[in-house]
């Protein structure tokens, strides 16, 4: 019997893609508005503030930081960055935090897993305020053990730290837990490198061509399907 489930959380427990559209469609609503600038320069300089923010930081969790986004966008743009950066992550975050829903069955699976002493954990990139943030947002925060963030491991997933740190905060062995996400590269990858079932949460339906691996995995694409896999294994 499993003793913990780990998981994603971005496009894993919500729908992170939808959410993102619309946050970035306020974004540039509020800052063409402030500085009185067309959406097509917005989006220039905005798609300078993220590239180079990743640049030279895409292992890191700095690299998705909306905050250092929003302060290149207005250097790219000649605006004194302390003048509205803080404005426009805050617009940002906010639809998102807004918008956010919980996806199908997440929370009919984390009371089976109550139910069944089975721990969850969240293991996801990003920088670990805003996940926390979300995590209450979503109203889940109180069936989660322990959370990772790559701001905390110092690496992003597939990094196999990421996914020890996980079983060592649930002090178990990595036989012993399960990891669900969306990402193939990044979760599906970087569980079995861990020693972890890796679960693949993908939209691609059951009887559709499936990523090629030299390793097992279970793939699914209801969440409320991982209790299946789990009470058979």
């Amino acid at each position: 019997m499993f003793k913990a489930g780990i998981f994603d959380l971005d496009d894993t427990l919500y729908n992170y893609k939808n959410v993102n559209k619309i946050a970035l469609g306020e974004l540039r609503k509020y800052t063409c508005k402030v500085l009185s600038i067309n959406e097509e320069l917005f989006d220039e300089a905005f798609k300078y503030g993220r590239d180079s923010t990743k640049e030279g930081l895409e292992e890191y969790a700095a690299g998705h930081n909306r905050m250092i986004y929003c302060q290149k966008t207005l250097e790219f743009l000649g605006v004194n960055p302390t003048s509205y950066a803080l404005e426009m992550y805050e617009v940002y975050w906010n639809s998102i935090l807004e918008n956010m829903k919980l996806n199908d069955g997440v929370i009919e699976l984390f009371e089976y897993f109550k139910n069944n002493e089975i721990k969850i954990a969240i293991c996801t990139d990003l920088t670990t305020h805003i996940q926390h943030r979300k995590l209450r947002k979503l109203g889940i925060d109180k069936y989660i053990d322990c959370i990772v963030t790559s701001e905390e491991a110092g690496a992003e997933k597939p990094n196999i730290r990421m996914f020890n740190l996980c079983i060592e905060k649930l002090g178990i062995s990595s036989c012993e837990a399960f990891y669900v996400g969306d990402s193939f590269k990044k979760d599906i990858v970087g569980a079995n490198n861990a020693g972890i079932l890796p679960i693949w949460y993908t939209n691609i339906g059951l009887n559709e061509s499936i990523e090629k691996s030299e390793f097992e995995y279970k793939r699914i694409d209801k969440l409320v399907q991982v209790k299946e896999y789990i009470n058979n294994s």
